[in-house]
């Protein structure tokens, strides 16, 4: 009986380690609110995402030889934060609307370059094709198991490999390589245009916003999300903040 109990606890850690594509979908699509259509306008919200105490030290992940040139120890990149206090790779996107707004033209690219996914976060609109490619001269498979949208596992073989996908629902979806398994990104699908991730720099700026009181919230893979409400002015630009801590 000792030994049964151990296993099904060693079952329920690792299932609730993989966070997958966790509940973004409710999230972001706004399915456990009142969910209300909007008109884009002109408003724009910017800002920051920082980060308060000692960040968690991010784990070597890799050292063997990847291929030829990529020699470096590779490191986990969930929480990266900069000198400054600001946090890269958060999601940051208006909850509970939905925008009668096509998708972006513009075809974001998540690419594999020395065995690991870069960037490490990515934001596209339900329909909004997203490029997937292999800038390594090794194998690679691009394999991904959401909630709502299609589980898919793209095989790539060799440098210059790409493919483009589109997803039908909003969710975050973890993206993960079976043959090198350290690595990892997210992908986030909204219902509408009002989204964006962080930069480098921990900075994000959402544009064509409508005016109006909304909730605005910061999703990060490893902390969770924060919600903070903001009231939308079309002639000016509205500063946000918003503070992880551990």
């Amino acid at each position: 009986m000792k030994s049964i109990l151990t296993l099904l606890l060693g079952i329920s850690l690792l299932i609730g380690c993989d966070r997958g594509s966790s509940a973004p979908d409710a999230s972001a699509s706004g399915a456990k609110s009142k969910v209300t259509n909007v008109v884009a306008g002109a408003g724009v919200a910017r800002g920051k995402v920082t980060f308060s105490g000692t960040p968690p030290p991010m784990k070597e992940v890799a050292s063997a030889h990847c291929h030829e040139g990529v020699n470096g120890a590779i490191r986990e990149e969930s929480v990266v934060v900069n000198d400054n206090g600001t946090l890269r790779n958060v999601f940051v996107y208006v909850k509970g609307v939905t925008a009668d707004a096509p998708a972006n033209a513009i075809v974001p690219l998540l690419d594999q370059q020395g065995c690991i996914y870069v960037p490490h976060v990515v934001a596209v609109q339900v329909g909004q094709p997203l490029t997937v490619r292999s800038s390594d001269p090794t194998p690679h498979n691009v394999h991904f198991t959401p909630k709502l949208n299609k589980a898919r596992n793209l095989n790539m073989v060799s440098k210059g490999s790409e493919q483009q996908i589109t997803f039908d629902h909003a969710e975050f979806i973890r993206f993960k390589c079976d043959v090198h398994p350290w690595m990892n990104a997210y992908v986030g699908v909204f219902p509408h245009p009002f989204f964006a991730t962080t930069g480098p720099d921990g900075t994000f700026e959402l544009t064509n916003l409508p005016a109006g009181t909304f909730t605005l919230v910061a999703w990060h893979e490893r902390f969770g999300e924060i919600e903070k409400e903001v009231t939308i002015d079309s002639a000016k630009s509205v500063d946000v903040e918003f503070n992880f801590a551990p």
